[in-house]
Parts: structure tokens; sequence; C-alpha cells
């Protein structure tokens, strides 16, 4: 490869992981760091809030189930370019929209454009660097995506201080927007793999990935440990540090930005210490499951008690790190799975992952509303009541996670 068409490539790949950033960021920021904002600007109940973080959930899952097949047919830079266009338009309909169904069908079409990035980007970086560097590159390409996730909480809280969260998010839309143009410049000067017409959706490697039983036994605990530690970092946490543990927009924002940092790290951090305990993988997944319940019946327990420590955030940060789990469950699917369909197993896992949390982002809505909130100037402020059922719920859940994990078996 020439120098011009290295820096070209590269190029393309820094942008796509731009697009990764910011997929990521609108994951978190929406409705997790304006929930307030949101509900008293448009005048909402919790169900109707919490929908702006399950919709995105619910298209980012189930495009994980087909996107593998677009990128083996069409290729990473295609399906980035589509999945940028698509990101661009979405978060520039949101904030210029006030009606409720235009921004739902907004975080639809961020959902579909952020769900490509992924495995797009693993294809081109697979395609550009050597197999010594590819480890480094894949690790860097996470690092700017969690990055997202970081930003999209206190950087985002502090910049909103200067101008209107609608501001904040147009600026940002057009810096992809101005993104995506140059990334569709730069791919007029590489030559795209042709278009690969035998590459289909066929069912039959998710029917033998589902058909093994310790494979839905992964996934029920993996969903579960996943779901409810992203709920509260992507949707609920920094609403239930205001209400609960009476801190300030600015100090939960932090909080959650701190677990976005946690989440990160703890997947080289999990990734070592499983390496350490001579690779018992499926043991320290069942000690993760414990963590979790241990630390939900902490969280219950204060609920009940009416605890309103700020050491719950640390509770909240064991959460994140303990859901850090990937790259620990991915080699776990690998050994358990025949190579022809190890990659839809992962397909699978991911799914799974964004599914449970949108369907925990849409019923924690409901419950919060079950006990009618307090209102404190233009901020509805949820009982103990209302949080103990949210708590509650993931409590169970850590229960189901356990005993999905007790039963993984060491024998692959």
């Amino acid at each position: 490869m020439n120098t011009k068409k290295a820096w070209i490539s590269f190029s393309l790949i820094f942008l796509g992981c731009l697009f990764y950033f910011f997929a990521n960021f609108h994951r978190i920021a929406i409705p997790g760091a304006i929930f307030d904002v949101l509900q008293h600007e448009l005048n909402l109940s919790a169900p109707y809030i919490t929908a702006f973080g399950a919709i995105f959930m619910y298209i980012y899952a189930f495009n994980q189930l087909i996107i593998g097949v677009m990128v083996e047919r069409f290729g990473g830079l295609r399906v980035i370019l589509t999945g940028a266009i698509i990101l661009a338009l979405g978060t520039l309909l949101f904030p210029i929209s006030s009606n409720l169904y235009l921004m739902y069908f907004s975080r639809a079409l961020v959902g579909l454009g952020g769900s490509m990035f992924y495995l797009s980007l693993i294809r081109e970086i697979k395609a550009c660097v050597s197999e010594k560097d590819f480890g480094i590159a894949i690790s860097i390409m996470l690092f700017i995506g969690y990055a997202g996730g970081i930003a999209a909480n206190a950087p985002f809280v502090f910049a909103m201080k200067y101008m209107s969260w609608r501001e904040c998010l147009f600026v940002l839309a057009g810096v992809i927007s101005f993104a995506a143009l140059l990334f569709y410049i730069l791919t007029k000067h590489v030559e795209n793999q042709p278009i690969n017409k035998n590459v289909k959706m066929r069912l039959l490697p998710f029917r033998l990935v589902l058909h093994k039983k310790h494979n839905r036994n992964l996934f029920s605990f993996a969903c579960c440990n996943f779901g409810i530690s992203y709920v509260v970092q992507a949707i609920l946490g920094k609403k239930f540090l205001e209400d609960f543990c009476l801190m300030s927009s600015a100090d939960a924002a932090m909080i959650l930005s701190i677990m976005a940092v946690i989440a990160a790290v703890f997947n080289i951090v999990n990734a070592s210490f499983c390496k350490l305990c001579h690779n018992h993988r499926v043991l320290y997944l069942k000690n993760a499951s414990v963590i979790t319940f241990l630390v939900l019946l902490c969280i219950c327990i204060c609920l009940i008690l009416n605890i309103r420590t700020k050491l719950i955030a640390l509770l909240f940060f064991i959460l994140a790190g303990n859901a850090s789990l990937t790259s620990i469950l991915v080699p776990v699917l690998h050994l358990t799975n025949r190579k022809m369909v190890s990659g839809t197993a992962v397909s699978i896992m991911n799914f799974c992952f964004f599914m449970m949390v949108g369907i925990l982002g849409t019923v924690s809505g409901f419950l919060l509303n079950i006990f009618e909130p307090v209102k404190y100037g233009n901020v509805l402020v949820y009982s103990n009541l209302s949080y103990l059922a949210v708590f509650g719920l993931f409590f169970l859940l850590s229960v189901f996670e356990l005993y999905k994990a007790m039963k993984l078996s060491n024998k692959y």
C-alpha cells in the first residue's frame, strides 16, 4: 500500500471511529444526562422519557443480528458511510424537533445508524494493520467509542452551562454531517470491495447457536449482567442520584462519566485478572453474578431504610466494572462454538445486551410512574417507593442471573 492510499485508509478509519464515538455519546446522553430537562420542556411522564433510550436500544439490538451479513456482503466502508448518513439525519432531526413522535423517529434513526460502525470498523482495521498490531488497533477503537460515553455526562452537562441542550446537540450534528461528507469524498479515492452477492442471511447458524443449552445460559447471564448496569448508566442513574442521593446535576453527571471510564478500563482489567486466575473464565463469570446480586441488595436496603448516602455512587462503580465482561464472554463463545458460528454467537449476545437495556428502560419508566412524583420547581422528584420498584426488579433479575451463572459449565 503506497503512502497516499495508506493515509486515506487510516483517515477513513479515524472518521469511522469518530462516528462510533458519537453513536456512543447519543446512546448514553439521551435521556440520561437531560432526563429532567426533557421532562420539564416536553411536559412528559417517566415512561415517555425513558422511551428515548429504549427506542435507540431496540433498533440497535435488532440490527446486531444482520450487520455482520451486511459487512460481508457490501464491505465495511459502504456500511460505515450508510450508517454515517443515517446518524447525521437522526442527530440533526432530534434537536430541531418538538413533536414527540418526530423525536422518537430521530432516536430510531440514531440507533440504526449507530449500530453500523462496530463490526465495519473491525473489518476495515483488520485489512489495514498487521496481525501483531490488530489487537492494539481494536483497543484504540474501543477506547474512542467508550470516550463517547464519558463525554455524554459531565462534559455534556458542563457545555449546557453555556448553551442549551438543543444547541449543543445541533453543533455535534453539524460535526457528524461534515465528517460524513468528508468520508464520502475520501471513499472516492479508494477501491471498495466488490459486492459479494453470495453472502446471504441464513437461519441455520442462529439455530445451531441457540440449540446449545450452554449458549442459552450464557446469554441469559450476560444480558442481565450488562442490561442492569447499562440502563443505570444510560437512562436512570443520573436521575436516581439527583432524586435519592440529593446530588447536583453536575455531580451526578460526573459519577456517570466515571462509570463510563470504569466500563472502558475494566474490560482490560477483568481479562487480565482472569488470565492471572489461569483463565478460569466460567468461575470468573459466576463470581460476577454474586457481585451483581450483592450490589443490588445493598441499593434496595438503602431505599427501604431511606439511607441517602453518596456511597451509592461507589456501588454504581462496582456495577460498571463488574458488567465489563465482553473480553471474557467473547473468548468463551469462541471456545464453546464451532468457528463457522462463533461470529453469529457474538452477534446474538450483542442483540441480547441491548435488547435487555431497551426492555429494562421501558419497564423502568412505567415502574417509576406507579407512585406520584413530587414537583419541586420545574423538576419532578420520584419517591423511594418508585425507585424501590425499579431496583427491586433489577434485584430479582440478579437472582435469575445468579441462577443462570451457576448452570454454566467449565466443560466446553
